[in-house]
């Protein structure tokens, strides 16, 4: 679902999926994408080494991480933050393309957006709720609502493409306007956040 050309890879949910049992990683792609983008949505960075290891914290890989590995790790980083940056908005949920069964990928969104407010959240750039602004806290609800879908509560969407569809691209939008709210153009002055 997700090609990036700038980060200089493709990175497909399927290639990293793929990838993550190579590693003996128990995490799935969308997790590690949706936790990424809660932390570059609060406004921080991490420097590439700091990145790496916390990527590798969430995964717990129990096979050897090769160079090779540490280069896709590094362009899921670079492919989310360009995204984010990018005045097109080519940010793009990372997913099971629709080839997926409707089950996988309902959970897959919800595990994501799960992911993205904890991550958010942990960030702490926000220490309540009443200093955001009303927007963000109604998004962050309706986030938090739709991370609670489970596999049972897609029974109902087993046929509901469109409705799966509405809800991913909320969730996009939602992402991108956290990230807006909290994040200074690219272009700034300003020196970054960086989480270390």
């Amino acid at each position: 679902m997700s090609n990036t050309p700038q980060s200089g890879i493709a990175l497909t949910y399927d290639d990293l999926a793929a990838l993550f049992v190579k590693l003996g990683s128990s995490l799935a792609p969308n997790y590690l994408h949706g936790s990424i983008c809660g932390v570059l949505a609060a406004g921080k960075r991490m420097a590439q080494e700091d990145w790496l290891d916390w990527a590798l914290d969430q995964m717990a890989p129990s096979q050897e991480v090769e160079e090779s590995h540490v280069t896709i790790l590094q362009g899921l980083y670079f492919k989310a933050l360009s995204e984010f940056e990018d005045p097109g908005l080519s940010f793009s949920l990372l997913l099971p393309d629709e080839d997926a069964p409707m089950l996988d990928r309902l959970f897959a969104l919800s595990e994501w957006t799960g992911s993205f407010l904890g991550a958010f959240g942990a960030a702490g750039t926000v220490q309540e709720t009443s200093d955001m602004p009303a927007t963000i806290q109604e998004i962050l609800e309706d986030l938090a609502e739709i991370a609670q879908v489970d596999a049972q509560s897609g029974d109902s969407l087993e046929n509901a493409e469109e409705d799966y569809l509405a809800i991913a691209e909320h969730v996009k939008v939602s992402a991108i306007t956290v990230y807006l709210e909290y994040n200074e153009p690219p272009n700034s002055d300003d020196s970054e956040s960086v989480i270390h």
